[in-house]
């Protein structure tokens, strides 16, 4: 089922600092083991990860896709014209990188983490297995709340790529986070038919940057012109 933009984004409140730290404490009281802990990455963790780690590499997490799931109205949106974000649901397979922390920095890149990417509780955080050249790894993976209220559920392709062709945001165009994407994986050596095929699509629209001005439309509209 496909979820309409929240009726007023302005309700939407970030997680307490209580609560954030509260769902960090969860987390790692699940993880089978903590020594090292390794973090997967799939969107914009990949090209600007926000902690220290000893090493990178391209792996695959079966069982989930990423996909532009959910309502962001900060980063790459506005509450009057909002953009989407990348998240995990289940489905198919994704090739993204694993992350190991530092274990001198871990305290502090897990504080990182979870300031960017527990800022709401738009996603959970769970321990999942990858698959590494050496093996099978347990994984901190950010999977999408289906039931919070920013979850923009299932898009056909031409209606995400109307939506991130008009949204821009605090850091610039959905569009470029798209871009950047499609990039990061690159260089590792991984490619996404979905993501690929989103930016060709996207890159045929009017955009929100100065390249070619995109006229602002509500989200319900964006939708429904798809």
């Amino acid at each position: 089922m496909q979820h309409r933009p929240p009726q007023s984004f302005a309700a939407l409140r970030p997680l307490s600092e209580e609560q954030r730290k509260l769902s960090l404490d969860r987390a790692l009281s699940a993880a089978a083991s903590t020594n090292p802990i390794r973090v997967f990455a799939y969107g914009s963790l990949v090209w600007s990860p926000c902690f220290a780690f000893d090493e990178a590499a391209a792996v695959t997490l079966d069982g989930y896709r990423r996909a532009f799931n959910f309502w962001t109205i900060k980063t790459r949106g506005t509450p009057e014209t909002p953009g989407l974000g990348l998240g995990l649901e289940p489905g198919g397979a994704c090739e993204g990188i694993l992350y190991r922390l530092s274990e001198s920095g871990r305290d502090a890149a897990l504080e990182a983490i979870w300031a960017r990417e527990m800022f709401s509780d738009v996603y959970e955080p769970r321990w999942l297995p990858v698959r590494t050249s050496g093996g099978i790894h347990q994984a901190l993976c950010f999977v999408i709340n289906t039931a919070h209220e920013q979850y923009a559920g299932p898009l056909d392709g031409d209606a995400a790529a109307r939506i991130i062709a008009r949204a821009s945001g605090a850091n610039g165009t959905c569009r470029d986070y798209l871009a950047e994407a499609v990039a990061a994986l690159a260089r590792y050596g991984v490619s996404d038919p979905y993501l690929d095929g989103l930016l060709a699509l996207v890159d045929r629209l009017p955009r929100a940057d100065g390249g070619r001005t995109a006229q602002a439309l509500s989200p319900a509209a964006a939708l429904r012109s798809s």
